[in-house]
């Protein structure tokens, strides 16, 4: 393993030099922060990914997410990690004062993400899921909802996921047949299917799991017009925000995948046994256009992590080349004198090169996507967030 986890240097001429993001300091939003402050945030960061995520990485991968047939339980040392996050405020730096974020930019939450995921992608995945699920209800839920569910979410009380996929309808989304039925009392639906590949889906790290669930409401038009968005929590909130009785929300099993053996990614059932309560976010038959409207920051954050896994990946084997004894120059004749470290050999270190090329190269592609995503958020001018937006859809295709 190395003692390096990413190039901060380069991050920093990234943002500083490249994407100039001082310049988001010209809006109100940002307008309490700084180089300095920026720069504070992401040293802490580095730190945490460094001393917190990095250590624990390969404890998780081997000990793995546990599932009894009922309840699943996270990788003991996911608990420390969790505690961290939530105390650093690491769930969600960039959203508002009022719901305990620091308003940071995107642009610095995409880096702290990176790092984050450089030290242990499993995770970091716990973690982002509370934001994605917070993300949604925010910008189309009820007055209701955000009151409800923000807080908890921002704050890492509770966990969160994005339900889409289910066992026969994965990319294909307009052929999902979880149903959303209106109840016949209270301004609840009543949820039944299910939903497989949820990162996130189950864990005993919070008190409560949030997920918001493409479903189809009655009499719904068939194909991607006819589908909803709700919010199926786990456990029922009350209207005080205390915790209700359990939302039959069942955990059918969980997947093992490699490197990722420390996530809870669960396949789970909705109202199988018994009724599942979910609250439509946002107006009817408008789900997928929701998702749609906010894959813009999912791609970005998706990039992150597979970027922040070939980081990794390289900054180990720059470590071992520069270790590893093997061969002499190629002009040294004497097969007694002593061997060299093989970063020393061309080609090996035209190949570190070239994962050298590739990482900031896709890392300096993601930052500016998270600038233009600081911009459409920011801007008031109607003409630069119509090319803000058109410049993230080409940039970050579904």
């Amino acid at each position: 393993m190395s003692d390096k986890l990413a190039d901060m240097r380069f991050i920093r001429f990234l943002l500083y030099e490249v994407n100039k993001i001082e310049e988001l300091l010209q809006y109100p939003y940002h307008e309490d922060h700084s180089r300095e402050t920026f720069d504070m945030a992401i040293d802490a960061a580095y730190d945490v990914a460094h001393e917190v995520f990095w250590p624990a990485f390969q404890e998780m991968d081997r000990e793995g997410v546990t599932f009894d047939g009922k309840n699943v339980a996270a990788p003991k040392a996911m608990r420390e990690i969790w505690r961290q996050c939530k105390e650093g405020g690491w769930f969600a730096p960039n959203v508002c004062y009022d719901l305990g974020g620091q308003q940071f930019p995107l642009s610095i939450f995409a880096v702290t993400s990176f790092l984050f995921n450089v030290g242990n992608s499993s995770a970091a995945m716990y973690v982002s899921g509370a934001w994605g699920a917070a993300h949604l209800i925010e910008s189309f839920g009820s007055e209701d909802l955000k009151a409800r569910y923000l807080q908890p979410l921002y704050g890492g009380e509770w966990g969160g996921t994005m339900a889409l996929t289910e066992p026969d309808a994965g990319t294909s989304l307009g052929d999902i047949t979880t149903t959303a039925v209106k109840a016949s009392e209270g301004d609840h639906y009543l949820i039944r299917g299910t939903k497989r590949f949820i990162s996130s889906g189950d864990h005993d790290l919070a008190d409560n799991i949030i997920h918001p669930v493409l479903a189809r409401l009655e009499d719904a038009p068939p194909g991607v017009k006819g589908i909803s968005l709700v919010v199926v929590p786990k456990r029922r909130v009350n209207p005080d925000g205390s915790l209700g009785e359990f939302n039959n929300v069942v955990t059918a099993g969980i997947e093992h995948k490699m490197g990722l053996r420390g996530q809870a990614t669960a396949t789970l059932m909705f109202g199988e046994q018994g009724e599942c309560h979910g609250w439509l976010i946002g107006e009817p038959n408008k789900g997928l256009s929701y998702m749609f409207q906010l894959m813009n920051h999912a791609r970005v954050f998706t990039g992150i992590q597979a970027v922040a896994g070939a980081s990794a990946a390289y900054h180990c084997a720059a470590q071992y080349a520069r270790e590893r004894l093997q061969g002499r120059e190629i002009t040294n004749r004497d097969p007694l004198s002593p061997q060299i470290p093989i970063i020393s050999h061309a080609d090996v270190r035209r190949m570190l090169l070239q994962q050298k090329a590739f990482i900031e190269g896709a890392l300096g592609m993601i930052l500016f996507c998270a600038k233009v995503a600081d911009r459409l958020q920011n801007t008031t001018d109607e003409e630069e967030k119509k090319n803000c937006n058109l410049l993230l859809e080409t940039l970050t295709p579904c």
